[in-house]
């Protein structure tokens, strides 16, 4: 028997009970059966997301009194310190340092360091121009080869009001390790790292002196009421690229035709001239 003789068997109603008619008896039951399946509801299993197995479970052990969050679940930071002056916050493997002063007092430094158990860390926020790029300045001395900081301010002011600076450091430094980081200066604050004078709001604002000879430079600074330091930068030598700084050079081994590298402020009223020695000029012992 083949196939057409197979469906025509199945058949209730065949080509030729509905040749030349509208309808017949059969045709229309199987019609009303039909137009009932299709109104009948559908009924589907749904087998639920992962996320909403999750928050489900979370919502039951809530319910219950129970629940734990793990690193499993989530790896949101926690809070474990805060005072006046430094929050900290416990993140994996990391501690997150939010300051709030610029000048803490040490002793709340120490105390809060040993609430976490950096016995060993120490912190020094530097004085910056305002201007300065937010991480420009930061620094880690450590004895463990394993440990590590990172500068974390620009997420500062999101996670605590009022926040100036911010840097995250391994959870399990072992031995003495320092930071070192820039915050902003306060109004007339002399900083602990030079700025380019020439920027918007430091003594200089809008005035370039690179490139122009020492003399020259040394006029307009003076016509600003500002007073004059002077740096050398000497090439390194054996074809290294870069230089080394001499600083605080006198008057006297200043060239007045050498030419100006850079302008430096540390809001002081004095300008600091960095200045590229001329080719015949001889660089120091240990440059």
């Amino acid at each position: 028997m083949n196939n057409d003789q197979l469906l025509r068997n199945r058949a209730r109603v065949l080509d030729e009970d509905l040749a030349g008619r509208a309808s017949t008896a059969g045709a229309d039951a199987l019609l009303a059966e039909i137009v009932a399946l299709e109104q009948a509801p559908v009924r589907r299993r749904l087998m639920p997301s992962p996320r909403r197995a999750l928050l489900g479970l979370a919502a039951a052990a809530v319910l219950a009194g129970a629940l734990v969050v793990g690193p499993s679940l989530f790896r949101a930071s926690e809070q474990v310190y805060a005072s006046q002056a430094v929050t900290i916050d416990r993140d994996g493997d990391e501690y997150a340092f939010y300051f709030t002063e610029g000048d803490p007092d040490p002793a709340e430094l120490e105390k809060a360091f040993h609430k976490v158990g950096l016995d060993n860390l120490t912190v020094r926020l530097i004085p910056v121009s305002p201007r300065m790029p937010a991480g420009s300045v930061f620094g880690f001395e450590k004895s463990d080869p394993n440990a590590r900081a990172t500068f974390a301010g620009d997420s500062c002011p999101e996670r605590v009001e009022d926040c100036i600076t911010a840097f995250r450091v391994t959870a399990d430094i072992k031995g003495p390790a320092e930071v070192g980081l820039g915050r902003p200066a306060k109004p007339g604050e002399k900083y602990g790292f030079p700025a380019d004078a020439s920027w918007p709001g430091e003594a200089l604002a809008g005035v370039k002196l690179q490139g122009r000879s020492v003399a020259e430079a040394v006029q307009v600074v003076r016509e600003h009421k500002l007073k004059v330091a002077y740096a050398l930068n000497w090439p390194l030598r054996n074809g290294e690229k870069g230089f080394r700084t001499e600083t605080d050079v006198p008057a006297s081994r200043i060239d007045r035709g050498w030419a100006v590298e850079t302008a430096d402020t540390y809001n002081d009223g004095v300008i600091v001239l960095n200045v590229v020695p001329g080719p015949d000029a001889t660089p120091p012992p240990g440059f």
